[in-house]
């Protein structure tokens, strides 16, 4: 196990600990049970790799899940809790990569294609100011998964990924209006992860893109926005997110072509059934 990965272990471990008294008081309201069911339409726009300048835009239909119960929480992700009291949450999260064919990508032209990518691991979150269910939350959030590559026939391990983070979320206080979330934050991976987006084998090495090893450690920094706006039963949103890889373990990379990523995104959604 590298050195960092045991600092990262260490943090979670040392977080808990602290908090471990009131995670286990569980002093937090019970949440009644809300549910909505619909269908969204959305147009994305997405490099192909955090450092690629090609991107893909994407027009996609999709189901809308919105359910909030004491254990399973689906809205902006996905987060079954553990524990949880007044201001601490222990949950599991899950976040993905999309596959990237390299005859899209001139720096990757001629090597492997790249496979989803999917994340699943604990997410520790504190509440530093208000709370889910008042008109604002202000929390840190610390989500640790392991990573793993698949084209549904193979899995490969990536190692780990990890996002601490700030989130300062808003929530409308009736049925039409608006809401909105801004988080910033750092990220860090394993070698491994690393090295699945940007080491250069020999085998796939040219006089314009030399071999390179990444090291697992620091993969930039992100900000996200997501706003959206209601009208009874009709939600128009938008979401940006924005990562800068100055500094990055891996920004010697041949493969980077830009240190600015931005993933772009707007839809709208129809609730065609609910429970309030």
């Amino acid at each position: 196990m590298s050195n960092l990965m045991k600092q990262l272990l260490t943090t979670i471990i040392l977080s808990l600990a602290l908090i471990c008294p009131s995670v286990f008081a569980a002093d937090e309201p019970e949440i009644k049970l809300e549910w909505e069911l619909g269908a969204a339409l959305a147009a994305l726009d997405i490099p192909l790799y955090p450092g690629a300048r090609q991107s893909k835009s994407y027009l996609l239909p999709l189901p809308f899940i919105v359910l909030r119960s004491d254990f399973l929480i689906i809205d902006e992700g996905i987060r079954a809790k553990l524990f949880h009291s007044k201001d601490v949450h222990l949950s599991l999260s899950a976040d993905f990569g999309v596959p990237v064919n390299s005859k899209d990508s001139a720096a990757r032209a001629g090597m492997p294609d790249l496979n989803t990518v999917l994340q699943v691991g604990p997410l520790l979150e504190v509440t530093l100011s208000g709370a889910r269910n008042r008109p604002y939350h202000f929390r840190f959030e610390l989500p640790a998964r392991l990573a793993f590559a698949t084209d549904l026939q193979t899995v490969d391990n990536l190692g780990w990924i990890s996002e601490p983070r700030l989130t300062y979320e808003t929530r409308r206080p009736f049925k039409t209006g608006f809401a909105w979330q801004i988080t910033a934050g750092l990220r860090y991976a394993s070698e491994d992860y690393h090295r699945y987006y940007y080491d250069v084998a020999p085998a796939f090495a040219t006089a314009s893109r030399p071999t390179f090893q990444s090291s697992g450690g620091y993969s930039g920094l992100f900000s996200d926005i997501i706003a959206n706006w209601r009208e009874k039963d009709v939600i128009y949103f938008a979401l940006l997110r924005y990562q800068n890889l100055s500094g990055a373990a891996f920004e010697d990379s041949p493969l980077i072509e830009t240190n600015n990523y931005y993933f772009l995104g707007v839809g709208v959604t129809w609730v065609l059934a609910q429970s309030l």
